[in-house]
């Protein structure tokens, strides 16, 4: 065999080597894209899960021995779009009477009709009823497991959520609240 035959058979089977080489490159290469990808779409789920909205609804002291039912955005993204539905009447010890002209909590505007827009960290605040009031009240209602609020909402992006919410006063120790004097009641 003369040297230039050994010369072409050598550049044969290194290009055939490089090609192959090559072509395992590329599949690495194509597996870090696919693996980089996968890591790009957790981080931007993470991102917008953190950015978005969060309504809360819950029962709150606020004032002493007052029940306020609180609607607030504790999500760092704006809420509109704000609908709530209710399990039972948030009835109060004033709009229970049969003669009375005051409205259920849940027959308010803001809870009937919704709430358009709401900021992050904005919250609406309504006095419910006074703690010695409500829990009488509901357990004549037969409400031992409290009223469920369910709330739906969208982001500005336009993705939708809808979270539920218990809302339970006989769980809350009536005889530990602070009154607005610092004394305890």
């Amino acid at each position: 065999m003369d040297l230039a035959i050994i010369a072409q058979v050598v550049s044969a089977v290194g290009t055939v080597g490089l090609t192959i080489l090559f072509g395992f490159q590329l599949r690495v290469f194509y597996r870090q894209v696919l693996v980089n990808r996968d890591t790009l779409n957790e981080i931007r789920e993470a991102r917008v899960s953190h950015e978005r909205p969060q309504v809360v609804v819950t029962a709150e002291y606020r004032h002493g021995n007052l029940v306020e039912v609180v609607i607030s955005n504790i999500g760092r993204g704006d809420a509109k779009d704000i609908r709530f539905e209710f399990s039972a009447a948030m009835e109060s010890s004033v709009s229970y009477r049969r003669d009375s002209e005051v409205v259920p909590l849940s027959e308010l505007s803001h809870f009937k009709e919704g709430l358009s827009f709401l900021a992050p960290g904005a919250e609406i605040s309504t006095v419910w009823d006074r703690h010695a009031n409500l829990v009488p009240l509901l357990r004549e209602m037969e409400l031992y497991e409290g009223i469920t609020v369910t709330s739906r909402y969208e982001s500005l992006t336009g993705e939708r959520y809808e979270t539920l919410w218990t809302i339970n006063p006989l769980l809350m120790p009536g005889d530990l609240y602070a009154t607005g004097t610092g004394a305890v009641e």
